[in-house]
This record gives C-alpha cells, sequence and structure tokens, in this order.
C-alpha cells in the first residue's frame, strides 16, 4: 500500500536524534575537529606502509573553569574555537598540512597535533613543541590568555608501530603521555608562580601608581585610584595576571591589604590634601578586623577621604549582611565606590540595594559610545538609577576625545583615563 511506503521512506526521528548524538561526541561542534576514535584511521595513514616515527603534541587550555569564572563560558567557547583555528594554521603552514589535529574530549580546551617523519627524535619534537609555543604566544589569543594570567601548556610523545601492541593501544598511550606533560608543566609552573607570589607578599614588593579622577566640566581633581602592580621584570609585572592569579590561590586577601596599605603608605607622594583616595577593595575584605585600624591616628588619610572600590564582580553571598557591614564602614567616615558598574555578573537592584557614593562605569560601556546608541541609552538608564540611589557617576576608560564628548552631553559628572590623564610613575 502506498501508506506503507510513505511509513518505510519517513526517517525515524529517533533514530535521527540517536545519530546526531552519538556524531557530537565524536565532532566537537564548536571547533568542527573530530576526536580521538574518529582520528585513528588517519593516523594509521601517516604511517601506513613505512617505519616513520610518529610525533604527538598536546596543546592544553586545561583552566577552563578559571577562564569561565573570569570571562564566563561564551567567551571561554570563542577562545577555545580560536585555539583551534591557531593549531590548524599551525598545521597548514608549519607542518605543510601533514598532521593530523583532533581533541581529547569535546570543549575541553585539550588538542593533539600527530604527525610522522622518519627518525624523528625527541630532540626534534622538542623543537617543534616550542615553534608551537611560540606560534601561540605571538597570536591575538596568545596575548588575550597571558594578559590575563592562563597559560597554554604544551607536552609531547612519540612512538612507532609495533606489530606486537595493537595501534590503538599506542596511539591512546602516546597521547596520555603529551597531555601528562603538559599538565606537569602547568603544575610546576603553577607552583613557581605560587612561590613568587608568596616571596612578593613576604617582602611586601608592590608598587602603586595613581590616577585622577577629574571633573568632565573644568578638568580639575576630584581624587585619585590607586592602581597597584607587582615588581618590575617578573610574571607579576603585569596587574591582571597578578590579581587573577592570587585570586585563585589563598591569597587573595592578603595581597588586597598589602596593596591597601601600601597605597595608603605612599598616597601623600601624589594625592593633594583633601582629594579623595579611591582603593580596590574586595568584599572578603571588609570583614578583616584589622582594616580599620590601617586607617588610625597614625595613617597618612584620613577616613572621610577614602572612597572604597568594590568590584561588581565580587560574588555577594549574603547582601542583607554585607549592607550593614557597608554600612558600619560609612559611619566611620569611609565612602562606597561600585567598580565595573554594567560589566560584571550583578544585577542592577544588587547594586541599589548598595547603595554607593560613586558608581564607576566600566571601560567596555565608555569604549566607543559615540559608535553606538545603544551604549549611550543604557548609559542614560544607568545615570537614571544612580541619581534615584544618590550615587555620583564616574566613567572610567575615557580615551578618545569623542567619548568625553558623549559623557558630557549625557551629563556624567567625574571621568578617568588615558586621554585625560595617564597614571602616575610607580611608588
Amino acid at each position: 500500500m502506498p501508506g506503507n511506503d510513505e511509513r518505510h521512506d519517513k526517517p525515524d526521528p529517533r533514530l535521527r536524534a540517536e545519530l546526531l548524538r552519538y556524531r557530537n561526541l565524536l565532532f566537537d561542534r564548536l571547533t568542527g575537529l573530530p576526536t580521538l576514535p574518529v582520528a585513528l584511521g588517519e593516523i594509521r595513514k601517516l604511517i601506513a606502509g613505512s617505519r616513520r616515527t610518529v610525533g604527538v603534541i598536546c596543546v592544553d587550555l586545561s583552566q577552563t573553569v578559571g577562564l569561565e569564572n573570569s570571562f564566563g563560558w561564551q567567551s571561554t567557547d570563542e577562545l577555545i574555537m580560536s585555539l583551534a583555528q591557531l593549531m590548524e594554521v599551525f598545521n597548514d603552514q608549519v607542518m605543510g598540512g601533514k598532521g593530523q589535529l583532533f581533541e581529547e574530549v569535546i570543549r575541553t580546551g585539550s588538542f593533539f597535533l600527530f604527525f610522522a617523519r622518519e627518525g624523528l627524535t625527541t630532540e626534534e619534537l622538542a623543537e617543534v613543541s616550542q615553534l608551537v609555543r611560540e606560534f601561540i604566544g605571538s597570536s591575538a589569543v596568545g596575548r588575550e590568555l597571558d594578559t590575563n594570567g592562563f597559560d597554554v601548556n604544551i607536552g609531547y610523545s612519540l612512538f612507532v608501530e609495533d606489530p606486537l601492541i595493537r595501534f590503538e593501544r599506542l596511539v591512546y598511550t602516546a597521547a596520555r603521555d603529551a597531555r601528562d606533560m603538559a599538565v606537569d608543566a602547568e603544575k610546576r609552573e603553577e607552583m613557581l608562580q605560587y612561590r613568587e607570589l608568596a616571596q612578593i607578599i613576604a617582602g611586601e614588593r608592590i608598587r602603586t601608581r595613581f590616577q585622577p579622577i577629574m571633573y568632565l566640566g573644568d578638568f580639575s581633581v576630584l581624587g585619585h585610584e590607586a592602581l597597584s602592580l607587582g615588581p618590575p621584570n617578573t610574571i607579576f609585572e603585569n596587574a591582571e595576571r597578578l590579581f587573577n592569579f592570587a585570586a585563585r590561590s589563598e591569597f587573595g586577601h592578603a595581597l588586597d591589604r598589602l596593596c591597601r596599605r601600601h597605597a595608603v603608605m605612599v598616597a601623600p607622594n601624589h594625592v593633594k590634601e583633601g582629594q579623595l583616595l579611591f582603593l580596590n577593595t574586595a568584599a572578603v575584605s571588609f570583614s578583616d578586623p584589622s582594616f580599620s585600624a590601617d586607617f588610625g591616628v597614625e595613617c597618612n588619610v584620613e577616613r572621610q577621604n577614602v572612597v572604597l572600590e568594590l568590584t561588581e564582580r565580587t560574588a555577594i553571598h549574603d547582601l542583607s549582611a554585607f549592607r550593614r557591614t557597608l554600612a558600619a564602614f560609612k559611619d566611620e567616615g569611609f565612602k562606597i565606590a561600585v567598580d565595573d558598574a554594567g560589566a560584571g555578573y550583578s544585577s542592577l537592584s544588587t547594586i541599589a540595594e548598595l547603595a554607593p557614593d560613586f558608581l564607576k562605569f566600566d571601560r567596555s560601556m565608555v569604549s566607543r559610545i559615540h559608535e553606538s546608541k545603544i551604549k549611550q541609552e543604557l548609559l542614560k538608564t544607568l545615570m537614571d538609577m544612580a541619581d534615584r540611589t544618590g550615587s555620583r557617576v564616574i566613567a572610567e576608560g575615557i580615551e578618545e576625545a569623542e567619548e568625553l564628548e558623549v559623557m558630557r552631553d549625557i551629563g556624567v559628572e567625574l571621568g578617568q583615563g588615558y586621554y585625560l590623564e595617564r597614571p602616575s610613575r610607580a611608588y
């Protein structure tokens, strides 16, 4: 019957769903790369009919949880995709397209490059891995990861086909050994960074720069933000790397306290009497019993001239209790600012609950705002909220004349950025 034929010709939706599920396990839809089970046949072709040695390079971006905490999962996926594309370019341009690239498991950020050469040695393999490292390091994605304190770890191994050992086992063992080497390198590097940060804190080797916060009408100075950075010619000279690594270790609070104390100590070198001193402060530091003592009678800065900047990305688990804590600090004379407003994870209602004295709008809100009507309308909305909560607005990262013009037109009172004035030398 025609009806029966039609039923047989129609694809079974359950079968299609099952096939799609298996395909998603074997191919990463994000990067388009196959996983190891799919790549086995192509790897076998590399040495078909020869006694060539197979080299394995593992490129491991294993700190995906840390990346997602810093950038969000969407940006982390973009980084993984960019790294996969970069490895494909390396295979084409440096390896002549003769390698086989695949992932260990989908969306983990671990990639493997298999290639074969006659008489390949571990020394030659180490040279190839160094080429990979330099290729990634010179790329935009490599620079972005390095700036934010994340590393791409590289390991390698090799094998020769042995008729007495199952080929699949040789491949899986070589991939495991290469990844183990990459992970071990990560652990060694992390331990070195851990020790260096401990020495920086113990030796109080922190430097502070000051950037003015100005009235956008006449460019007079309201105050200065203290910007901390590590010792020169070290991996922690970069502030983003310094604070991101500290946040992943138990040194976060100790570093926050050291930066605050050092900034207060050197502030008289740059901050004039009566001007405000803005100090970046982690939420956990507000529960430090020694916090207020740092601003005792011998302190160089009076409390009423200190603004404690709370980054909006900081998790606040008990908002009611934290609000009471902030109220106690305000009673002592401190002012409160919410940093990076509009760029973090907190809701507008959370900011309203905290009722800060200042709202600092992130560079991402300010950048190229003269080209974006959406940004302009969003900033107007945030300005209305600030007006209702009694908060004064500061625009961060003003770097172009057109951005300054829009800030003035919208009615932003205060700002800071390279277009206005660069940070001072480090003290």
